[in-house]
């Protein structure tokens, strides 16, 4: 999937520059979609003996985990092939590992410079900035473990910062009005809150439907 990302990017760069809407007008962008998210690395490892460092790898990575993306985005065209989008999200993303499937629901903000191609197509990147609103796990406990504990264990937020840093790349295709929007973002900060060394990041495919206002 990244690879075909990737070469969609290159080919939308190669195409060239084309004015695609008028300069100095605002419009609003509501968005809904799916993602498809994992992290870099993962807690629940244990050092195993006689194991190679790929067989490592395979331990520590995670499974990809599907969920839902709605958000708004407020566009701004400088000229008439350069704009600015700031944006808000929710996003309810994690990662899957050991048929346990964790959660992290993310309110984002984002700020992109939108270089508008040719024929509706568009390159986008940025900063996002996540704020945590929840985690929590699926994994079965029994009633004597959480009588024991005094607490909802699947509730975890507590294992995970409450910030988190990523850098959008993004290419969309718009026609009359519609906007089809594909974007990467990757993780540059640590999620995890009692590792500080661990290269423990997110990674997300967002593919969201949206449909321009204009003001």
């Amino acid at each position: 999937m990244k690879r075909v990302f990737i070469a969609l990017l290159l080919l939308s760069a190669t195409i060239g520059i084309e004015a695609q809407h008028n300069h100095n007008r605002w419009s609003l962008i509501p968005r809904i979609g799916i993602n498809s998210s994992k992290t870099t690395d993962n807690q629940y490892w244990v050092v195993i003996p006689e194991i190679t460092e790929e067989e490592m790898a395979k331990v520590r990575d995670t499974d990809k985990k599907a969920g839902i993306v709605v958000g708004l985005d407020a566009d701004y065209m400088i000229t008439k092939w350069l704009g600015g989008t700031l944006g808000v999200t929710y996003s309810n993303e994690g990662f899957k590992k050991y048929n346990v499937t964790q959660n992290l629901n993310y309110l984002n903000i984002s700020v992109l410079a939108n270089i508008y191609t040719f024929k509706g197509l568009a390159l986008k990147s940025g900063i996002q900035y996540g704020i945590l609103l929840g985690a929590r796990n699926d994994v079965e406990y029994s009633e004597k473990i959480r009588t024991l504990v005094g607490y909802d264990l699947n509730d975890n937020k507590r294992d995970y910062r409450n910030e988190n840093w990523s850098i959008p790349i993004a290419i969309s295709y718009e026609y009359k009005n519609i906007v089809l929007d594909l974007r990467y973002n990757i993780g540059i900060k640590n999620i995890y809150g009692y590792k500080v060394d661990d290269d423990y990041k997110t990674k997300s495919l967002w593919l969201t439907l949206g449909y321009r206002l204009k003001m």
